[in-house]
């Protein structure tokens, strides 16, 4: 994939979570200011998991850093906001690292004919999981007054959300007949991922 391409992607997935931010702020929060759903953190853990296998995932990471703190909701001036834009980018990096080293070649598909569903589901269970974990810490931390039920709601929030958007996007795309990363034709180097192959499976 082209430099530019790679950049017209970046910017996408950027508008897609500054919409996202925008579309969890319209709904209803807690006295914490906890919102009963929060779509910008399935964006951005989808965001960096379809980017990393470009090569260039710390420029993503740095696009949405940059997004998160210039995101709308922040309140106290500039410092608040990069102190509130931690527990949002913090767990999509955590998830795409913890997807790429347990669930290898999962997202384009590679290998699929030789994993089972039932430790597959797990380890994508366990990486959404943990990261939810990392931010509803990282939320407590930044907001002391986070009750610990608004702390655990963000946990679950966050994992059942990332772990849907993760399973609905690969499954949409498969019947698209198209990878989730992109067609095999962004990069003329690389192996067409939907022609039949081994990959190896932890």
């Amino acid at each position: 994939m082209s430099l530019s391409r790679y950049a017209l992607r970046t910017a996408g997935f950027g508008a897609l979570y500054l919409l996202a931010t925008v579309a969890g702020l319209a709904t209803a929060s807690s006295g914490a200011g906890v919102r009963v759903v929060w779509p910008a953190a399935v964006v951005a853990a989808l965001w960096l998991v379809a980017q990393g296998r470009h090569g260039h995932r710390n420029l993503d990471v740095i696009a949405l850093s940059v997004l998160a703190v210039l995101a709308p909701g922040h309140d106290g001036g500039l410092l608040s906001s990069f102190v509130h834009a931690v527990p949002q980018v913090v767990p999509a990096v955590l998830f795409a690292w913890l997807f790429d080293r347990w669930l290898p070649g999962y997202w384009l598909g590679h290998g699929d004919r030789f994993r089972r569903p039932g430790p597959t589901l797990t380890r994508l269970a366990a990486a959404a999981a943990l990261a939810a974990l990392s931010g509803a810490v990282l939320h407590k931390v930044v907001d002391t007054e986070l009750g610990f039920s608004e702390a655990g709601y963000v946990l679950l929030r966050d994992g059942v959300a990332v772990l849907l958007g993760v399973l609905v996007v690969r499954l949409v795309r498969r019947r698209g007949g198209a990878s989730p990363g992109g067609r095999s034709g962004d990069d003329p180097g690389r192996p067409d991922s939907r022609r039949p192959g081994l990959t190896l499976v932890k």
